[in-house]
């Protein structure tokens, strides 16, 4: 019997190529998407509305692929996106947002699916992080923190559920080649599109990175190819880096005084220059 795994965000990106790999390699793909009319030319098992911001919403596609396909051995989160802004200049409204998707949609999935997993003495949660789980840099804090939190989540569960058979891990990829900026860019705070702004310099800075990073970015294939390896191994590790070079895999961990000495490199006398 094929293996059903329900895959949140498959609009577009890594969700829309997991759910092609998944599916071309036999798994019963259940492909949801907030607008399910993106999904019209996709191949899968079933594909279902999902807004994760919801808990109906979520509750009901649940239902509906039990029903229909009568288990799920994993469920892979991997819907969320990103707001670009400094902290000042970013609302709590905006915040709150973000979260309810990349860190409170995991949270309803995984409370609908683990009964049956539990039920069932199997099954795989993997949640989609970022290498901005692991250090964040200047106009990235809002969407970092979200991750951070997905972060501590996954640890937690990763424990309390290994006693009934479910694993849980982590994906943290690079900079890939998905519609991310652009939606992080729609998401900019007002205030950073003021030319008043005490932080546009920093703005600039911003994009000028993110333009040096599009052009050694990987495509989404790079992160779905780990995820059917996840799938398919018996004992995952708790965390996979993705798309990462080894410069930048050590950057890592460094201590906080060279990660901010690096990061002022990346962004050079942003704050002095902003206040000209």
């Amino acid at each position: 019997m094929s293996k059903v795994v329900l895959i949140t965000g498959c609009s577009t990106g890594i969700g829309r190529d997991l759910a092609i790999r998944l599916s071309e390699s036999g798994y019963a793909v259940v492909a949801t998407a907030r607008n399910p009319e993106t999904l019209i030319n996709l191949e899968a098992a079933l594909k279902l509305p999902l807004d994760v911001t919801q808990t109906d919403s979520v509750r009901s596609a649940v239902e509906c692929t039990l029903q229909l396909l009568g288990r799920i051995n994993g469920l892979v989160n991997n819907a969320g996106y990103a707001i670009r802004g400094a902290i000042e200049e970013t609302s709590e409204r905006q915040v709150q947002e973000m979260f309810d998707t990349n860190v409170f949609g995991v949270m309803r999935l995984v409370r609908a699916v683990v009964p049956p997993m539990r039920e069932q003495k199997a099954g795989c949660i993997i949640n989609v992080s970022s290498i901005a789980g692991k250090r964040s840099t200047p106009a990235n804090g809002a969407y970092s923190a979200s991750k951070f939190a997905l972060e501590a989540l996954s640890d937690a569960l990763r424990l309390e559920l290994a006693p009934f058979g479910i694993k849980v891990v982590v994906i943290e990829p690079g900079s890939i080649r998905t519609h991310f900026m652009t939606t992080a860019i729609a998401h900019t705070p007002e205030q950073a599109l003021s030319a008043n702004s005490p932080y546009r310099m920093l703005y600039r800075q911003s994009e000028l990175f993110a333009e040096g990073m599009q052009r050694h970015q990987s495509g989404p294939e790079a992160v779905s190819r780990v995820i059917q390896q996840v799938i398919e191994t018996d004992k995952p590790k708790a965390r996979y880096l993705v798309a990462i070079p080894l410069s930048g895999r050590l950057i890592l961990y460094l201590g906080d005084s060279f990660w901010d000495y690096a990061l002022r490199r990346m962004f050079p006398s942003s704050a002095v220059a902003s206040h000209e």
